[in-house]
């Protein structure tokens, strides 16, 4: 699996000049160079900028971009304001307007995990998670038990759909009844007041200096502790990594709760990503669904074992 689109972001250059200069005006000095993220599923400008006064990670979209990026960076440079530090990385500036957003963030000089996945880079996200899950969530941030559903409730109408329903796995397709009631459960389940990322996968991670640092914020939520595992474990299997049943017992040495406990969230979240990968394709997001095709996999097998 790809860590993200297969693909480099915008270019520097395409960002309009107003956007440029302000991200310039954050970091100081003149621009020298830029390296562009590759990957991810955002249609905004993301890289690492260095000019003659420093480097930073630089987010940014004009304003006619695709919409749901803009919103998203948007969103995101909102609720970063609002985060603890520590947590996230440290932004240095930010700036919306008419013309567009632009977020500049610390530069993290880290890798992807996953290439291979190891014991060490596994206790580093299990480490994170519970860091999140301990975290109070700033209160305006949006409730999970809200905002959450019905994007993550989604068997019912899985199951009222015939080539989604046909196309389950055989176990998983005769334990329908099971999952329609444990999505009445969803709700109750994510309720709490920690800090919710909602979307760590193994490209939203760098490791440096042992420590996992997770990136873009943008769908953070108030919620439960440890509602973030099922959705980071099938991507640590679809990326090479132990499935998600062998991988659990590194994130219960961190605190996380028996899978069983979590079974609502495990479901919901499988439910989202058979669901989403069966959508038709973005053109400005290419590679979206095959990427959420190769975590539904490792998500409903790790739920046809706990049914």
């Amino acid at each position: 699996m790809t860590a993200g689109a297969d693909r480099l972001r915008p270019a520097w250059t395409s960002l309009p000049e107003s956007l440029r200069a302000a991200a310039l005006d954050v970091i100081g000095g003149e621009y020298i160079s830029d390296a562009p993220a590759h990957g991810g599923f955002s249609a905004t400008y993301a890289g690492t900028v260095v000019t003659t006064g420093g480097r930073a990670f630089v987010k940014a979209a004009g304003a006619d971009w695709h919409a749901d990026s803009v919103r998203l960076l948007r969103q995101e440079i909102v609720t970063l304001s609002t985060l603890p530090s520590g947590v996230a990385p440290r932004v240095l500036g930010t700036v919306q307007d008419d013309i567009g957003a632009v977020l500049v963030v610390e530069a993290i000089d880290g890798r992807h995990p996953g290439r291979p996945w190891t014991a060490d880079d596994l206790h580093a996200v299990a480490d994170a998670l519970a860091v999140v899950g301990t975290t109070p969530a700033p209160r305006t941030l949006t409730a999970a038990d809200e905002s959450m559903v019905p994007g993550f409730t989604r068997w019912q109408e899985i199951a009222a759909t015939p080539d989604l329903r046909g196309a389950l796995p055989p176990s998983v397709r005769d334990s329908l009844p099971r999952l329609r009631e444990l999505e009445a459960e969803f709700a109750g389940a994510v309720r709490g007041d920690v800090l919710v990322h909602d979307d760590v996968r193994a490209d939203n991670i760098l490791i440096a200096d042992g420590r996992a640092h997770l990136l873009d914020w943008p769908h953070a939520r108030r919620g439960a502790a440890w509602v973030d595992l099922p959705c980071v474990l099938p991507s640590i299997e679809a990326s090479g990594g132990p499935t998600c049943t062998q991988a659990y017992p590194v994130f219960e040495e961190h605190g996380a709760p028996p899978p069983r406990d979590l079974l609502p969230v495990i479901a919901g979240f499988a439910s989202y990503l058979w669901a989403e990968q069966s959508r038709p394709e973005i053109p400005q997001l290419p590679g979206l669904r095959a990427f959420q095709r190769a975590q539904a996999g490792p998500a409903l097998r790790w739920l046809a074992a706990l049914v």
